[in-house]
């Protein structure tokens, strides 16, 4: 028996691996390909508006005429100019937008729960071609003489010439090949505006109409945030739409004012106009990435 009982076990040891052998093995699934992560660069295009809210205060200065608006009461054609100078009003700016953009993503399996997700970052310049004006409108009446209120005419003209962003990216994929995304980061511009004030309390000879203008061109920087949609064709290529809102912070100019007595000489009335304009702008874009690596 004990023969017996060492024979089977010895024969099923030499017949166990030929029939394991024998049995169909279950292939493993491919591994899914990243066609997400990696290095890009691309172009845009798209339409961009914002409303520009101007805050305008004058300051007054001093007189040195011998009229009576001057003398008899100090200062008073000077604070009449820098009541008229004292105001809100906005201005509304649309137009083309264009330009590049490159960029970085890295893919992140299981980022929400069960589903991939993207992480990037991106850097895009873009050229502009809005620039609006608006005019602003004005009778400030004097106390002191009803018949010669101070009235006033104000135009600004606003331009971003260029603007760029840096921002980080993040979003769920869709299936393989569909990113929705959110971004947020800074953004920059270069900002052009004008501003003019031409006042005039209609008393001739003695005082004609006056004025001046002030131009700046200076950068600005403010956050931006975002979002997003982004489709892949092929592993190398990709278009996507997304909706960007800057907020730019405020311009300053200041303008000085001089009303001359024709007659009498010296300066009836002086004025300081300080302008600040506060610049917002919404982006809305299509564009087209190409991933070399």
């Amino acid at each position: 028996m004990r023969k017996l009982l060492l024979a089977g076990i010895a024969f099923a040891a030499l017949v166990a691996p030929a029939a394991a052998a024998d049995m169909p093995v279950k292939a493993l699934p491919p591994a899914p390909i990243d066609i997400w992560t990696g290095g890009y660069v691309g172009a845009n295009v798209g339409y961009d508006w914002g409303r520009d809210t101007i805050d305008s205060t004058g300051s007054p200065g001093n007189c040195s005429t011998t009229a009576a608006n001057c003398v008899t009461f100090p200062n008073g054609s000077s604070i009449l100019s820098a009541r008229a100078a004292t105001f809100n009003t906005s201005l509304t700016r649309s137009g083309l937008i264009y330009g590049g953009q490159a960029g970085h993503n890295w893919l992140l399996h299981n980022m929400f729960w069960t589903n991939d997700g993207v992480l990037g970052v991106e850097v895009d310049f873009q050229g502009k071609s809005d620039a609006k004006t608006t005019t602003f409108s004005s009778t400030t009446a004097d106390p002191n003489f009803p018949a010669f209120p101070m009235n006033q005419t104000f135009t600004q003209r606003d331009q971003i010439n260029a603007l760029g962003t840096l921002r980080g990216r993040a979003g769920v994929l869709w299936g393989p090949s569909t990113l929705i995304y959110a971004t947020a980061g800074v953004a920059w511009a270069n900002v052009r505006t004008t501003a003019t004030y031409v006042q005039n309390e209609n008393d001739p000879p003695f005082l004609l109409p006056f004025g001046n203008n002030t131009q700046s061109t200076t950068e600005v920087f403010g956050p931006v945030i975002g979002g997003g949609v982004e489709w892949k064709w092929t592993a190398n290529w990709s278009v996507k739409a997304e909706y960007l809102y800057a907020d730019f912070g405020n311009v300053s100019t200041t303008t000085q004012l001089v009303q001359p007595n024709l007659v009498l000489g010296g300066a009836q009335g002086t004025a300081t106009a300080l302008t600040s304009t506060h610049l917002h702008d919404n982006i809305a874009r299509v564009g087209i990435n190409w991933k070399p690596w």
